[in-house]
């Protein structure tokens, strides 16, 4: 569990190691050779309920990673988050993570660019093409 009593900036560390981690463990499922990628994929998706409730327990009250302040982690988290929302959209249906995903969006400049023609986000892959989950918008 994350001490709820560090630094703002000790925090802001705690938190993007909590961030990374979920996403090293993803990325390492979506670079598996395609033999493991399923073996692995369970894995992961039965490990994620107990991530996102530990991401969510973090977070608390929010509004942000370490309470009022907006920092670097939040937009890590931002698009750590939104990508495996994207593999798995069903673990993000509703709750807080959802909630923090929305409120991330919704700030100013944030939804302007997700807003504008700019935004390549459902236009890309989100691993490159060699990895066995790619995100290849035009497969989903």
């Amino acid at each position: 569990a994350v001490v709820s009593t560090q630094s703002t900036g000790g925090r802001a560390d705690v938190f993007d190691q909590v961030i990374s981690d979920l996403r090293v463990g993803f990325n390492k499922m979506c670079y598996s050779s395609p033999d493991k990628y399923e073996g692995l994929k369970t894995e992961f998706l039965e490990k994620l309920p107990k991530k996102l409730e530990e991401i969510a327990n973090f977070i608390g009250d929010g509004p942000y990673a370490v309470g009022e302040k907006l920092t670097y982690v939040d937009f890590l988290a931002l698009e750590y988050l939104d990508v495996i929302a994207t593999f798995t959209p069903d673990h993000f249906k509703s709750g807080s993570i959802p909630d923090y995903i929305q409120r991330m969006k919704d700030l100013p400049a944030l939804k302007k660019f997700y807003e504008s023609e700019d935004c390549t986000h459902k236009s890309y892959y989100i691993n490159g093409p060699m990895a066995t989950w790619n995100g290849n918008p035009k497969k989903e």
